[in-house]
C-alpha cells in the first residue's frame, strides 16, 4: 500500500497488521498475494500531511465493488461515514466539508484532500467489498492521518511528537534535500575527461541515484546505475545537453535544477552545398548567367565563422554566397575556410566550379558518306561550337553491321567506316546522338542507308550546237549516292571514279548499232548493276498547223514530222510565255497534238522537239493567231460611285468614261447619251458635270474583221446634298405619355438617310432602316412612357449622310426630367380683383404640362398652358387645397404641389416693448405661416398713420416678415401702441406692439466742496466736488456751470462804458456749461475767466438724458 503525500515536505511511516488468518506471500512489484481464508483482512497506514498541502489516501490497489469511508477524531470512539459507493457511484456526506476539499479518485476508491486542514487530522476507514467466485471478500484499511504545521517540526521533533501522539510508529526516515550537481568543467573540449556529482546535503539512507540526460535535440535517457558521481573520459559532442539527477529514499524523492553541459568542438571539414547541383568528373559545373548559390556548412561548437576565397582571393565572410549571373572568367576553385574563434582552430574545404557558356548552335548534323571506292559506308556526325565540346555518339543498327563505339568523351565531330560484307542490302538506320551540359536534353539527328529502289536508267543528249554527244547513267535515290561509270564498246571506261556517270564524245564519233554500258556501284552491294544504250539521232522536225487563224472557239491541230531517228522519239510541244522564253504544254511520245475549243489565251508562237536517247532536235517557230470579239465593253467611270440604281456622281465633279472590250483584231468604240451618238474613242470626259446630264451612257464596241459588235449601257445619277445640317427636336405627345423625335434634312438628292441614335436601346426601342421607309425627308419615332426610365435623361442623335458628302453630319436633342419639383405660388391682380394661382415646373424637354384642380372641381386637366387658375378676388375656400398637377412623357405619373388659401396669422416676439429714452428699439411682427398669396405687411405708428422709410423709422421686410426699427426714442412722443397689419384674398390680421418709453433715473446730488482761484490772476479756478451714494453709480457726467455776478471798475475804461456792460451781464443770470463725460471726475479746473469778474460756481449730475438737480452756488475764494 503506497501513500502519496502532496507538499515541500512528507514522511511516509508504514505499519503492516494482518490477521493470522491470511496468509502473505511475495508477488510482483505492484503488491502482496492475499491467499483468501474466508477472514476480514486488516491493514494500518499512517500518512504524514502539511496544513495546506495535498494528500491522499488509499483504499487499496483495486476498485473494490463496494466501499464505505469512515473517520473518527483522535481520543474518540465514534466512527462516522464520510463517503460510500454501494455499486451507484460515490455519495460524498456532509461531515467530509469539515475536513477540506475532498474528492474521489474514481479508478482506485482513493480520497484526495487539497488544502489539508488541522481537523483532517485522525483514523480514516475504508471498508472495501470485492465479489468473485470464492464469494464476497471484505478488506478493512485503517489510515492514520498525522496533520502538520510545516513550520512548527524539524525532523528530530517530529521524532518526538510521533511517540508522544500515541500513533503506531514502528519504523522512520527522514526526506532527502533537494540535490544539486556539480561539474568540473561546463565547457569541456571535446575529448577531454569530464565529472558529474550529485551533492544532497540531507535525507536518510539508503539513496537511490538517477541521472538524466536531456539532449540539445529533446531526447531525454536515463542513465544506469546509482552512483552520485560520473566520470566520462574522451567526451564528445553527444554528450553536450542538460543533466539533473534525481535522489530518492523510502520517503520521498528530489530532483535537482537543470545544469547545462555544453561540449565546445571543432570545427569540421566543411561541407560545400552547390545550387543547382552539376557534378562532372572535374568537379561542379554551371551555366552561364546562372544565379549561384554556395553554402559552407562545418560542425563546430561555438559556431564556425566562415569566409570564402577565390582562387586563394579572400572574396566573402558568411555561410551563404551568391553569384548572380555568373560569367564563363568566374571559373575557377572556389574555398570555404571555417574558423573556431573560441578554440582557435580552423578547417578548409576546396572545390573547383567550370562554368559552361553557350552550347552548340542547332542540333548534330549527320551524314553517310561512301568511302574507298564504295566499299565501305561513312558515318560522319559533326556539331561544332559550345564549351565544353558537346558529347557525340553512334547508335542505331551499328550492332547489325557488326560494330561497336565507345564514348569518346566531348568532341565536336565523330566518323565511323562500316565495311560493304558487314552490311545488309536492306537499308539501315544510324543515329547520332549530342549531349551537352547546358542542355537538359539529348538532342540526335537520323541518317539512313539505302541500295536505290529502281535499277539504273540510261539515256542520251546532245547539246545544242550539235558537237557533243552525252551518255547519262543515273541510279536515283538511295543513301549514299551510287557511283557511275560508263564503258564504251572499244573499251574505253571511267570505271571506279566520282561523278563518272556522263560519258561525253563528240558528235560523229558514237559507234551506232554497239552498246554502252553504264556500271552502278553502292555500298550495301558487293557487286554492281549495269544498263547499255545502241543509239541513232534524230533528224529535225518540221511543225504543221490545221489554221493559223482560228477563230475562238474552233477546233485546230498541230504536227511535228520527224523523219529518222532511233525510237522511242519523244515529242515536246512549246509556247512562247514571253519573249524568248518557251513553256512546255503538252509532251508524249504522239506527233500529233489537237486543241479543241481554242481561245484567245492560244495566241502565241509554236514549236515542237523532238529528242531520243542520241540527241534533240526542235522545229522552227510558227505563229498561232486567234480571232475573237469583240466582248461586252467594261465601262469604268471615275471617280467611282456604285449604287444599286448604277453609277453616281457629284455635282459640278469631272467625270470620264473609259470603255474596253477584248477584241482581235482590236475594237473601235462610239459612245451614245440617251440612244443619241455624242463622241467616238475608249474615253470621253465631261467637265463640271451637271444635274442635267444624268441619263443612260452606252459604249458600242465593233470589230471589222469578224463583223462583230457589243455594247454596255450605264446609268449615271447626279448627287447633289440638301443645304445645312439636320434639324432635330423632342416633343410630347398623345397627351405627354409619349415622346415624339423629330427629324429632318429638307433638300438634296438622293434625299438623305437619316436615322436617330444614342439612348434608344435604353428607352426600349430599336429603329428599323431608314432606307426603308417611304419618307425620308423626315424620322419621327414615338417612345411611350412605359419604355423609359424615370428621373433619367436621354440623349438622342439624329444622323444625316448624303453621297455628296464625304462625312456624316448630326443634329441631337436630350429629353429629361425637370430636376426640381413643381413649385406653385399665388398672387393678387394689382387691383385686387383677381386672384391667380400658378405652377410652375421649370426646365425638362419636353416643357412638362401643368394643370389645377380646385376643391370645389375647378379643373383645367390636360389642356396646354393652364398652368394659371384664375379666382375672383375674395372667393377662395380658405382651408382647401388646390392641387397643381405636372406631367413629363418621362415620368408615368405626374407630379403635384398643393395650395392651401388661409387667412394671415401674424406674431411678434414681444407684445410689450420696453426702452429707455434716447436708444433705437426693433418691434418685430411675422407670417405664423407661408400664406398664399399675401399682401405686403403695413406698421402703423402710435399715431395710427402708416410708417415709411424716413429718418424717424427703418423698415426692413420680406414677403414673410417686417420689422420696424423707432429711432432716438422720446418718453413722449414714442410711447403707444404701435399696430402691425396684413392680408390677402381670404381675409386679414392686425397686431398691437406696446412701446414704452422710459427715463434714466435720477442721478445723485452732488455737492461743490472746494471752489478757489489758483493763482494771484483770478483768470483760474479749481473745482472740487463729491457724489452722493458714489456705490450705487446711476450718473454718466456732469454739468460744470458758472455765471457772472459782479465786476470791479477799471481805471482804463471808460466809466460809462463800463456802466453799461456790467448792466448787461447783471440783468442776464446766464449759466456758462462745461460738460464733463467720465463719470468718475471729480476735479476740474475751469480757465479763460476776467480777472475783475466775481463768478458763481455749480455742478448738476446727469445720468444720460436725466438731467439731476444742480448743487448749492459758490463763489470762488482766493489764495
Amino acid at each position: 500500500m503506497v501513500a502519496k503525500v502532496l507538499g515541500p515536505v512528507f514522511l511516509f511511516l508504514t505499519t503492516s497488521l494482518v490477521n493470522s488468518a491470511a496468509v502473505m506471500t511475495p508477488l510482483s512489484p505492484n503488491g502482496l498475494q492475499v491467499n483468501y481464508t474466508g477472514e476480514v483482512i486488516y491493514n494500518d497506514t499512517s500518512v504524514y500531511g502539511v496544513v495546506d498541502k495535498s494528500v491522499i489516501l488509499e483504499c487499496g490497489k483495486k476498485l473494490p465493488d463496494i466501499y464505505i469511508w469512515s473517520f473518527t477524531k483522535p481520543g474518540a470512539d465514534g466512527i462516522k461515514a464520510v463517503v460510500y459507493d454501494l455499486g451507484k457511484g460515490p455519495r460524498i456526506q456532509k461531515l467530509a466539508e469539515m475536513l477540506g476539499p475532498l474528492t474521489v479518485i474514481s479508478n482506485r476508491a482513493a480520497l484526495s484532500i487539497e488544502k489539508l486542514p488541522l481537523a483532517a487530522q485522525g483514523l480514516f476507514t475504508c471498508q472495501a467489498f470485492f465479489d468473485n467466485e470464492d464469494g464476497v471478500r471484505a478488506f478493512y484499511y485503517y489510515v492514520y492521518l498525522i496533520v502538520q504545521d510545516s513550520h512548527l517540526y524539524t525532523p528530530e521533533a517530529l521524532w518526538v511528537f510521533l511517540h508522544s501522539s500515541g500513533q503506531p510508529a514502528l519504523a522512520y526516515h527522514f526526506p532527502v534535500s533537494k540535490p544539486y550537481v556539480l561539474v568540473s568543467d561546463e565547457f569541456p573540449v571535446e575529448g577531454s575527461r569530464v565529472w558529474m556529482h550529485c551533492k544532497v546535503e540531507n535525507g536518510s539512507e539508503p539513496i537511490q541515484y538517477t541521472w538524466q540526460h536531456e539532449a540539445l535535440r529533446g531526447n531525454v535517457r536515463n542513465f544506469t546505475g546509482n552512483n552520485s558521481i560520473i566520470n566520462v573520459d574522451n567526451i564528445n559532442r553527444s554528450y553536450s545537453g542538460w543533466y539533473h539527477c534525481v535522489v530518492s529514499n523510502a520517503v520521498n524523492s528530489k530532483s535537482s535544477d537543470s545544469l547545462l553541459l555544453n561540449i565546445t568542438f571543432g570545427p569540421d571539414v566543411p561541407q560545400i552545398d552547390i545550387t543547382p547541383y552539376r557534378i562532372t568528373k572535374y568537379g561542379y559545373s554551371s551555366l552561364e548567367t546562372e544565379t549561384i548559390l554556395f553554402f559552407c556548412q562545418a560542425q563546430s561548437n561555438p559556431v564556425s565563422q566562415y569566409v570564402w576565397f577565390y582562387n586563394d582571393s579572400q572574396i566573402y565572410t558568411g555561410p551563404w554566397f551568391t553569384i548572380s549571373n555568373i560569367f564563363r572568367n568566374q571559373t575557377g576553385n572556389y574555398s570555404c575556410l571555417a574558423e573556431n574563434s573560441y578554440l582557435n582552430k580552423r578547417s578548409r574545404q576546396t572545390i573547383s566550379l567550370t562554368v559552361f557558356y553557350n552550347p552548340p548552335d542547332g542540333f548534330p548534323s549527320c551524314s553517310v558518306e561512301a568511302a574507298l571506292n564504295h566499299t565501305f559506308l561513312k558515318l560522319v556526325c559533326s556539331w561544332p561550337g559550345g564549351f565544353p565540346s558537346p558529347s557525340i555518339l553512334w547508335s542505331g543498327d551499328l550492332i547489325q553491321a557488326g560494330q561497336r563505339q565507345t564514348d569518346t568523351g566531348q568532341t565536336s565531330s565523330a566518323i565511323m567506316s562500316l565495311s560493304s560484307q558487314s552490311l545488309s542490302t536492306n537499308s539501315s538506320m544510324f543515329t547520332c546522338v549530342g549531349s551537352h551540359p547546358a542542355l537538359k536534353q539529348q538532342t540526335t539527328c537520323t541518317t539512313r542507308s539505302y541500295v536505290p529502289p529502281a535499277e539504273p536508267v540510261c539515256f542520251t543528249n546532245m547539246t545544242s550546237d550539235r558537237q557533243y554527244v552525252t551518255f547519262l547513267c543515273t541510279w536515283d535515290g538511295g543513301a549514299p549516292r551510287a557511283l557511275t561509270w560508263w564503258e564504251e564498246p572499244g573499251g574505253q571506261t571511267q570505271s571506279g571514279k566520282e561523278e563518272s556517270n556522263i560519258l561525253v564524245l563528240r558528235y560523229g564519233t558514237v559507234q551506232g548499232g554497239k552498246p554502252y554500258t553504264c556500271y552502278a556501284k553502292h555500298p550495301l552491294m558487293v557487286q554492281p548493276k549495269t544498263c547499255k544504250l545502241t543509239l541513232v539521232p534524230v533528224s529535225k522536225p518540221s511543225l504543221w498547223m490545221s489554221d493559223a487563224s482560228a477563230e475562238e472557239g474552233s477546233t485546230i491541230w498541230m504536227r511535228c514530222n520527224v523523219e529518222k531517228g532511233t525510237g522511242p522519239i519523244h515529242y515536246v510541244w512549246q509556247r512562247e510565255i514571253f519573249s524568248g522564253n518557251f513553256s512546255t504544254f503538252t509532251q508524249g511520245n504522239s506527233s500529233v497534238v489537237s486543241m479543241t475549243s481554242v481561245n484567245r489565251n492560244h495566241t502565241s508562237r509554236y514549236q515542237c522537239v523532238a529528242d531520243n536517247a542520241v540527241n534533240t532536235e526542235s522545229s522552227e517557230i510558227s505563229w498561232l493567231n486567234i480571232t475573237f470579239g469583240p466582248d461586252v465593253p467594261q465601262v469604268d467611270v471615275a471617280p467611282y460611285r456604285r449604287t444599286e440604281y448604277g453609277y453616281s456622281v457629284l455635282e459640278t465633279e469631272n467625270v470620264s468614261l473609259s470603255c474596253d472590250a477584248q477584241s482581235n483584231p482590236a475594237s473601235q468604240y462610239l459612245w451614245f447619251y440617251n440612244n443619241s451618238q455624242i463622241y467616238i474613242g475608249p474615253q470621253f470626259t465631261i467637265n463640271r458635270i451637271l444635274r442635267m446630264f444624268a441619263g443612260n451612257y452606252t459604249c458600242l464596241a465593233q470589230n471589222s474583221y469578224l463583223n462583230t459588235r457589243s455594247k454596255k449601257t450605264i446609268s449615271l445619277i447626279i448627287y447633289y446634298p440638301p443645304d445645312g445640317s439636320p434639324s432635330c427636336s423632342v416633343e410630347a405627345a398623345l397627351n405627354h405619355t409619349s415622346l415624339r423625335l423629330v427629324c429632318s434634312w429638307p433638300g438634296g438628292f438622293p434625299s438623305p438617310f437619316l436615322f436617330w441614335t444614342g439612348d434608344l436601346i435604353q428607352a426600349g426601342q430599336g429603329q428599323t432602316d431608314m432606307a426603308q421607309q417611304a419618307d425620308l425627308l423626315s424620322t419621327n419615332i414615338l417612345l411611350p412612357s412605359g419604355g423609359l426610365t424615370p428621373n433619367s435623361s436621354f440623349l438622342f442623335t439624329c444622323v444625316g449622310s448624303h453621297p455628296a458628302l464625304k462625312q456624316q453630319t448630326e443634329c441631337s436633342t436630350r429629353s429629361y426630367v425637370p430636376p426640381a419639383e413643381p413649385v406653385c405660388f399665388a398672387y393678387a391682380t394689382n387691383n385686387q380683383q383677381y386672384l391667380m394661382l400658378s405652377c410652375t415646373w421649370d426646365g425638362g424637354a419636353p416643357k412638362a404640362l401643368v394643370w389645377w384642380e380646385g376643391p370645389g372641381g375647378q379643373n383645367q386637366g390636360g389642356q396646354e398652358n393652364s398652368n394659371i387658375l384664375v379666382l375672383r378676388y375674395g372667393t377662395a375656400r380658405s382651408g382647401n387645397p388646390y392641387t397643381c398637377y405636372a406631367k413629363h412623357p418621362l415620368l408615368l405619373q405626374p407630379k403635384t404641389c398643393s395650395l392651401t388659401l388661409e387667412a394671415p396669422v401674424l406674431l411678434t416676439q414681444r407684445r410689450v416693448v420696453s426702452v429707455f429714452e434716447g436708444s433705437d428699439v426693433q418691434l418685430t411682427c411675422s407670417l405664423r405661416d407661408n400664406y398664399l398669396p399675401v399682401n405686403e405687411i403695413t406698421w402703423f405708428n402710435n399715431q395710427g398713420v402708416s410708417v415709411q422709410d424716413r429718418s424717424k423709422y427703418l423698415l426692413l421686410r420680406t414677403s414673410a416678415w417686417a420689422n420696424l426699427t423707432v429711432k432716438d426714442t422720446d418718453v413722449m412722443q414714442d410711447s403707444g401702441e404701435y399696430r402691425c397689419s396684413t392680408s390677402n384674398a381670404v381675409g386679414g390680421a392686425d397686431i398691437n406692439v406696446t412701446l414704452v418709453v422710459k427715463k434714466y433715473p435720477m442721478p445723485p446730488n452732488v455737492t461743490l466742496v472746494r471752489v478757489m482761484y489758483n493763482s494771484q490772476q483770478r483768470n483760474e479756478v479749481d473745482l472740487e466736488w463729491t457724489v452722493e451714494s458714489q456705490g450705487d453709480g446711476g450718473w454718466t457726467g456732469f454739468f460744470l456751470e458758472h455765471r457772472w455776478m459782479s465786476e470791479k471798475p477799471n481805471k482804463r475804461t471808460r466809466s460809462n462804458d463800463s456802466q453799461v456792460l456790467r448792466e448787461e451781464r447783471a440783468s442776464s443770470q446766464d449759466w456758462y456749461i462745461n460738460i464733463i463725460q467720465d463719470p468718475d471726475a471729480r476735479i476740474y479746473t475751469v480757465r479763460g475767466l476776467t480777472p475783475t469778474v466775481t463768478y458763481q460756481f455749480r455742478v448738476t449730475p446727469v445720468n444720460y438724458r436725466t438731467i439731476g438737480y444742480p448743487s448749492a452756488a459758490k463763489t470762488p475764494g482766493t489764495i
